[in-house]
């Protein structure tokens, strides 16, 4: 694959030689195939985004390691976040505990590919607005908040067992 930019040479030069130690300690702190990929491709996009901070920067490879650490984070809180609403949502006191993390849109696979679900996460999770979410939908602040009450209810309905 051709590069047009020099920073883009860097960057997949970089990608190709960290890539097994990267998916190494994803997959170490993850435990998870998929979001060690996923949060990989996190890290390189933002540091495609902020390719000359990276490549200013004395170690460009630390500075990769230490954005795939964040990442990594804001995907274990978002997964905790999401795993508390859940148990909360289902009735229990507390979320289990253990050293693996539901992987929600897996343990409810048949609720995740709803739109609904979709749109409950971002308001879970992103804590996206009324107005953002709206303004996101093309829809209106009302029609939004029908949509989202809606949602609510038939996630509850499927929830109860």
């Amino acid at each position: 694959m051709g590069s047009s930019e020099p920073w883009q040479s860097d960057l997949e030069q970089m990608y190709q030689e960290m890539y097994p130690t990267l998916y190494a300690y994803a997959l170490r702190i993850l435990k998870n195939h998929a979001l060690a990929e996923e949060a990989i491709q996190d890290a390189f996009c933002i540091a495609c985004a902020k390719r000359e901070q990276v490549l200013s920067n004395p170690k460009p490879r630390g500075w990769i390691m230490m954005t795939l650490k964040h990442v990594m984070q804001n995907m274990l809180r978002t997964q905790r976040k999401l795993q508390h609403l859940l148990f909360l949502t289902a009735g229990e006191e507390q979320p289990m505990e253990g050293p693996e993390l539901l992987d929600v849109d897996v343990l409810f696979g048949n609720v995740s590919d709803s739109e609904d679900f979709r749109l409950l996460k971002r308001i879970a999770l992103e804590q996206c607005t009324m107005a953002e979410l709206a303004q996101d939908l093309g829809i209106s602040a009302e029609a939004c908040k029908k949509r989202v009450q809606r949602a609510r209810k038939r996630l509850q309905k499927k929830l109860k067992v």
